[in-house]
């Protein structure tokens, strides 16, 4: 990797190690060494922008849970320019909820949870990063509410007199540099298929696109058996959020010998809460969804997929509006 340490093999070796060093062997002050100084770290619900952030916020995490372990499922990455990686990283989260911190007190609660992180690597540092966590995932295993702790942060926020983000700020939070270029054949299918599925709930396009006996890994740790469980989970979004705007910000395809295709997507999808499904009775706010989905194929069809969407980010922009 030119422009990184030699002890680096490869993209992924890069990032289940620093991602290993940072978190399970507590090397937090590290983080000096593996982030640039004012790289920003964009989330559904906030945005950092100096590395001593990065640092306080991982302390944050590690009181909250001590024993967290960060389980590397998949880094899809390219290279698009000499000495500049993109990587796309998967991470089972398990661990114990044992101190005091964002989610309240500690219920002793033993979690799992995943986390997709988009980064941007030049000269062994990580300069830009957009990350999702299954936060209803942590709220559910704790025993919140997401509906109800989601609401606290809403009031918590306009307590703070911050102003609230419009939905092109959300949208241009999760767009930037690299431009990954116009899509082509499975990766351009895929992409036309969830439009057309978020923006005009096309779902029987999923039958060109995704195995009958697909998994799928959604929100709140859920895990979804074929095409029809699938179905029903994007159609308890667009029920709720019907007729919108998708975009896709970025993609990945990589194609390695020996394993599935594998492809990273970087999306938002715009609309409004005017219909009841997942998020109930319709309140009229505007919502970003903003999110990554990585999926594996087998003969050009998803097999499985996993939907890193922060439902708590939802909730707080319906909540937010109706204080308004």
């Amino acid at each position: 990797m030119n422009g990184f340490d030699s002890e680096f093999k490869n993209l992924k070796d890069y990032i289940l190690k620093i991602t290993y060093r940072i978190w399970e062997e507590r090397g937090v002050e590290r983080i000096r060494d593996y982030y640039g100084e004012k790289a920003p770290v964009k989330t559904p619900t906030s945005v950092s922008y100096s590395v001593e952030d990065v640092i306080s916020s991982t302390w944050d995490t590690l009181k909250m849970f001590p024993d967290r372990q960060l389980i590397g499922e998949d880094v899809i990455g390219s290279e698009d320019l000499p000495g500049t990686f993109y990587s796309s990283h998967r991470i089972l989260s398990t661990a114990t909820h044992l101190g005091d911190g964002f989610y309240g007190s500690p219920s002793g609660s033993k979690l799992t949870y995943r986390v997709v992180g988009d980064c941007i690597c030049r000269e062994n540092k990580v300069i830009d990063e957009w990350m999702v966590r299954d936060q209803s995932a942590i709220v559910k295993q704790i025993g919140l509410d997401p509906k109800e702790f989601s609401l606290k942060l809403a009031e918590d926020l306009k307590n703070s007199g911050q102003p609230l983000l419009t939905a092109d700020d959300l949208v241009n939070r999760w767009t930037g540099p690299p431009d990954s270029g116009q899509a082509s054949g499975i990766v351009e299918k895929l992409i036309s298929t969830y439009t057309s599925v978020w923006e005009n709930s096309e779902l029987r396009l999923l039958e060109q696109t995704h195995d009958r006996a697909c998994e799928v890994h959604a929100p709140g740790a859920k895990t979804l058996h074929g095409r029809k469980q699938l179905t029903d989970f994007l159609t308890g979004y667009q029920a709720s959020f019907p007729k919108g705007k998708f975009r896709t910000h970025h993609w990945i395809l990589n194609e390695e010998e020996g394993k599935n295709t594998r492809i990273a997507l970087r999306w938002s999808y715009s609309a409004s809460h005017r219909g009841e499904g997942f998020f109930g009775q319709p309140k009229g706010a505007p919502v970003v969804v903003v999110a990554m989905t990585h999926a594996e194929l087998q003969e050009d069809l998803v097999v499985r997929e996993y939907h890193a969407i922060d439902d708590l980010s939802l909730w707080m922009q319906i909540h937010s509006h109706s204080m308004t």
